[in-house]
């Protein structure tokens, strides 16, 4: 019995440094495997819901939304309003020559963008036009004509 606590002890002195060598050896292991041929399936990169790079600017009489879309023409994209939000929607799609390509590494990004922004009650989506080209999408939105409201005052009473 005495052996055996012994033998404890002394394992419970060596284990952090087994733990240590394990962890080395497991971070060797993945940086030499850096430099293997690459066993994953890209296509599991493919179809991801992205979302698309945003600029917003207001100007005195409108708001202006610029949106990068990549790879992309105006017939793949949508634009609409829904309780003064305006939502981006479109797909870039992977083509049909690239199915039977050995990719290496993969960096261009194919899927499903989708970006929301809440519009400020200003915003006069009625008017909203769109452009694109190169890329690069643009949703002019007007401000609304903010007519001299009427103001009145609210006597104050004392509480109880």
């Amino acid at each position: 019995m005495a052996s055996l606590k012994k033998y404890h002890q002394s394992e419970n002195v060596i284990s952090p440094f087994l733990r240590l060598q394990q962890e080395v050896n497991h971070a060797m292991s993945d940086f030499y495997d850096l430099f293997e041929p690459m066993s994953i399936d890209l296509k599991k990169f493919e179809n991801i819901k992205l979302s698309p790079a945003l600029d917003i600017i207001e100007d005195k009489d409108f708001f202006k939304i610029e949106a990068e879309m990549p790879g992309m023409s105006e017939e793949d994209i949508t634009v609409t309003f829904n309780d003064n939000k305006l939502t981006i929607e479109g797909e870039k799609s992977t083509s049909t020559k690239d199915e039977k390509k050995n990719f290496v590494s993969r960096e261009i990004t194919y899927g499903r963008y989708e970006r929301t922004v809440s519009l400020p009650l200003t915003a006069d989506v009625d008017k909203a036009t769109a452009s694109f080209k190169k890329g690069m999408l643009w949703v002019t939105i007007p401000k609304k004509a903010l007519g001299k409201g009427s103001s009145k005052s609210i006597k104050i009473e004392k509480a109880e």
